[in-house]
């Protein structure tokens, strides 16, 4: 009697087992969400992505820009956008990105060695120091710029950088004018692809007052969406339009 039930219970614990799998075992991640819900203070937003993607036909690179040219999946837009830009993104924001390949996306210029020919200046400059160098009333004989400019920089006393610059382009205001392009004439670039160390901060080489180097997340959203709907005249993309995507 039991040999006659022994291939039934066989059975019903692999179902069991199968079933207790199933259960414990994650569903796997939908890589195109169907509805995104951005929580901001004007309102939370439902975004019906697989709507956008699939009956609209807009392709991936459209809205994510890093797509372009790679087979990785786009990253959410959060990664690159904040909800805010401040110490909080700047501390934690690698943690949103696969791998660090795509730090050099913004971190693209680090300064190496210099390239500055100290005795052909001296050429350029008939031997007066004083062409680059301060004059007695603030040093005696001419030193090295860095002596008394930090990389920092006080109120009082600028940057080595700000210094060096201010001083250099009154003679090559050419190699200054496109601002990052006029780099390599004096500096080498490191290959960012290779770099190890700690990223320089944006305002190094960025110093434009105003410019936002990285759009926060309204801003992204707000420039990305509402300019496809204006083109297509189609949408909330007025002025009035708010409470077409955002929930009161």
């Amino acid at each position: 009697m039991q040999k006659k039930f022994l291939p039934i219970s066989i059975i019903l614990i692999l179902l069991l087992g199968l079933a207790v799998a199933g259960y414990m075992t994650p569903p796997e991640k939908q890589k195109v969400p169907v509805r995104i819900l951005f929580k901001n203070s004007g309102g939370k937003v439902i975004f019906t992505h697989i709507k956008h993607h699939r009956d609209y036909e807009i392709p991936c690179d459209k809205c994510h820009h890093e797509r372009e040219g790679q087979s990785n999946e786009p990253l959410p837009c959060g990664s690159c956008h904040p909800q805010t830009f401040d110490r909080d993104y700047v501390r934690d924001h690698i943690n949103s990105f696969p791998d660090n390949t795509y730090c050099v996306k913004c971190h693209h210029a680090e300064l190496g060695q210099l390239n500055f020919d100290h005795e052909a200046h001296e050429e350029y400059a008939e031997e007066n120091c004083l062409t680059c160098h301060h004059g007695p009333e603030i040093e005696e004989e001419p030193q090295r710029c860095s002596n008394c400019h930090s990389n920092a920089g006080t109120k009082e006393v600028p940057s080595v950088r700000n210094a060096a610059h201010d001083r250099c382009v009154t003679c090559h205001e050419d190699q200054f004018k496109d601002g990052l392009k006029g780099c390599n004439p004096c500096h080498k670039m490191k290959n960012m692809k290779e770099y190890k160390g700690d990223s320089a901060p944006c305002e190094q080489c960025h110093q434009k007052a105003g410019k936002d180097l990285v759009l926060d997340r309204l801003n992204a959203f707000h420039d990305q969406c509402m300019v496809c709907h204006k083109e297509l005249k189609k949408g909330p993309y007025k002025d009035n339009d708010c409470d077409k995507c955002h929930l009161r």
